[in-house]
């Protein structure tokens, strides 16, 4: 995504709105994480950006920062030492195209939170805060940092052995430059599902039997167990995360029970809300799950009219809204980070007649287990048999063929 960083449609289609609401004044501000060198090289300005500008976030650009002109880092607050020198995390590289240099920055977190962590130029909102989720929440303190989880093979796997280059030597503090976050759309799909489905688990707990009439209560719980920022992150002003918690009849009817959504609301000088980001002066609500936290919810149940009702909890996610993937052109997946399914019965017979046969399925399940093979070695055997059968019968008619003498 940080090649992506200037081409991404969705990102072209914030930046001209936020340009036409703003008199072009947003665009350049976002342009500083999302082209830094065309920034720094003045072209954002005229509008005649380099091939290298047009590039994004590039290696040669993270790989002479080092350090931030601030702290705690953000809105673009990388220090750069233009020198051609290539700085990371090895000791002891040696390069044949340029020099090298160790970099402890680079292991830092503080190296991402320079741009993953904006305030809106005027108000000072904070329009994205992930660096600052992470600092002070319970990763921190564990010198869990992004890049254990955004540039190794899983969410807190850290560093990998490996090589930094084809004929390098094998080392045990390589990272991963995929930097895969949460965009399944445009992003590495695969990483990007894994993260997600790393990072949230649901409880689900309700009453075995409601009788028919009655009302029960369904007890949800989302937490926050593998992402060490909040979630949503991100802009998280289009982050869509949402859990929706649905009543399934017998024949398949869905009947939704709750829905919460997730993310932040923002408002403008006028109290008015939900806003877009360039209007922001204030957030009128946060519902994202910090680290380690949860979500609790309660939800009614009235018992339809029926033997036994499935109770379904999903947690969705997608990076953006939909009317915006149309804007943009882009396709728009939505990802189930968790879901869970629990039956709730309508009497006590009908929870027993439902014990009883999944017993009975058990002890079928379990006898085949053994008939199955057997019935199969027993097959294989036959048709062994009727093959040599058959082979010592066209055996004897070619014999009896060939001989003239033959009795036949």
């Amino acid at each position: 995504m940080h090649a992506k960083a200037l081409s991404d449609p969705v990102y072209l289609v914030k930046k001209q709105e936020a340009d036409k609401a703003t008199g072009g004044k947003l665009g350049l501000f976002c342009d500083t994480c999302h082209t830094p060198i065309g920034t720094m090289a003045g072209q954002t300005r005229t509008g005649k950006l380099s091939p290298q500008s047009r590039e994004g976030v590039t290696c040669d650009f993270c790989h002479q920062v080092v350090g931030s002109e601030k702290h705690p880092p953000g809105d673009a607050s990388q220090r750069l030492a233009a020198d051609g020198t290539k700085r990371a995390q090895l000791k002891d590289a040696v390069a044949p195209t340029h020099a090298s240099a160790f970099s402890a920055f680079h292991t830092k977190a503080e190296f991402c939170g320079a741009c993953h962590n904006l305030k809106h130029p005027t108000t000072g909102v904070a329009l994205d805060d992930t660096y600052d989720q992470w600092a002070q929440g319970p990763y921190a303190s564990r010198g869990i940092v992004c890049q254990d989880c955004h540039m190794s093979p899983g969410p807190g796997e850290g560093p990998v052995v490996g090589r930094a280059g084809s004929m390098g030597p094998i080392r045990d503090n390589i990272y991963l430059m995929s930097f895969a976050g949460a965009n399944v759309a445009l992003g590495d799909p695969v990483r990007a599902r894994a993260n997600l489905t790393r990072a949230a688990t649901l409880t689900l707990d309700v009453p075995e039997i409601v009788a028919q009439g009655e009302q029960g209560s369904v007890k949800v719980s989302v937490t926050n167990s593998g992402a060490g920022h909040r979630i949503p992150a991100g802009v998280s002003e289009i982050r869509e995360m949402w859990l929706e918690v649905n009543a399934i009849s017998v024949d398949g009817t869905k009947r939704a029970l709750g829905r919460q959504q997730f993310g932040v609301v923002f408002k403008d000088a006028q109290g008015r809300y939900p806003v877009q980001l360039w209007d922001a002066v204030a957030v009128q609500s946060d519902t994202r799950i910090a680290p380690l936290d949860s979500f609790e919810a309660s939800y009614a149940l009235p018992m339809p009219e029926e033997e036994r009702v499935t109770i379904e909890a999903v947690l969705n996610y997608r990076s953006f809204p939909d009317e915006l993937a149309a804007k943009a052109g882009v396709e728009n997946p939505v990802t189930v980070m968790a879901s869970l399914e629990r039956v709730v019965y309508a009497s006590e017979q009908a929870l027993r007649t439902a014990r009883r046969d999944a017993r009975r399925a058990d002890s079928v399940l379990g006898s085949g287990g053994l008939l199955i093979p057997l019935g199969i070695a027993a097959v294989s055997i036959a048709v062994l048999l009727l093959l040599a059968a058959f082979l010592v019968r066209r055996r004897r008619r070619v014999a009896e063929q060939d001989d003239p003498f033959s009795a036949g």
